[in-house]
């Protein structure tokens, strides 16, 4: 066989082996939909749906709702997937989630269409920064202001002991029954965000507990205390300069993930060779709908923001 054909009966194998792992997942999901049908009690509702999650990637997800409940959380359930490969019977799978969100399930209560006054709100808007190309379409519905190729969205903060952070997306129909600007709604989350999501900044040595040779220079860790979007902390007004103040001059931003960035001392590196370290770990290291952007910036003291070298 020539090289071409085996090239070829390689590649068609290759995708043989995808659909038929496609078609796997899709009778596991409906399997799994059946088994929660079938536990969940005349008390609940589930609805099942497709989320689109940032970068255009959209993941298989159930609402469980009970009934004496306002607020009902989302389970992802690519996992349970993974779960089932590894021997975890569909039933099992099913209990397991209906006994997570009856515990997730906050104790709260909104006024009824709280998130129709800004002024309930406003308190607890903050931002998140996303990559502008790779989320196109759903920019097209949400409020946003670029920065660079990123986009800073907004969004309410949910916050419960019994479950963490959940978020509600601020989309253009509620800034216009509002009538509010998106440049309104920067300066009061940017205001939230201080208290709310207060800047963490750390070597990165320290994060990993690992050794570093002094003369390899380090890295240091930008994120939020939750390490919930913490991408956006490099919106947060003052924060650039001070962290040059701190090293001493410029550095380059390396976006980690939309949770955190990496920052490198300039110590005259080639932005180009940043670039490709960034688009390696982006495409095997970082889950896709969390890539920030594949980009290389850096920040000089005294200027309003950074700006993308590579």
């Amino acid at each position: 066989m020539s090289k071409e054909n085996k090239s070829n009966t390689g590649f068609r194998n290759s995708r043989n082996t995808a659909q038929l792992h496609r078609a796997w997942k899709k009778e596991y999901f409906e399997m799994l939909r059946k088994e929660l049908d079938r536990l969940k009690g005349e008390d609940v509702d589930i609805t099942y749906r497709d989320v689109r999650k940032n970068n255009g990637v959209y993941r298989k997800a159930c609402t469980v709702r009970f009934h004496d409940a306002q607020v009902a959380p989302t389970v992802y359930l690519d996992p349970y997937y993974d779960h089932y490969l590894h021997g975890e019977a569909v039933s099992e799978s099913a209990e397991n989630i209906l006994k997570y969100c009856r515990k997730k399930t906050p104790d709260v209560t909104f006024p009824e269409n709280f998130f129709r006054d800004y002024d309930t709100v406003s308190g607890r808007l903050g931002i998140k920064l996303v990559g502008t190309q790779r989320n196109t379409e759903m920019l097209q519905d949400i409020p946003h202001i670029e920065f660079e190729d990123m986009s800073a969205v907004f969004f309410y903060l949910l916050e419960d002991p019994s479950f963490g952070n959940g978020m509600i997306i601020v989309r253009n129909t509620d800034m216009e029954r509002w009538q509010k600007a998106p440049g309104e709604l920067m300066e009061q989350a940017l205001r939230n965000c201080a208290s709310m999501l207060p800047p963490v900044f750390r070597s990165l040595a320290d994060v990993l507990d690992v050794f570093r040779p002094a003369d390899e220079g380090n890295l240091y860790l930008l994120t939020n205390e939750s390490a919930l979007y913490g991408a956006a902390v490099l919106l947060y007004p003052g924060i650039l300069q001070e962290i040059a103040e701190y090293l001493g001059g410029g550095f380059f931003v390396l976006p980690s993930s939309v949770h955190e960035v990496i920052l490198l001392p300039d110590h005259g590196e080639e932005a180009g060779d940043l670039l490709e370290i960034v688009t390696e770990i982006n495409h095997t290291q970082v889950a896709e709908e969390e890539i920030l952007t594949d980009a290389v910036y850096k920040y000089e003291p005294g200027d309003a923001f950074i700006r993308r070298m590579a």
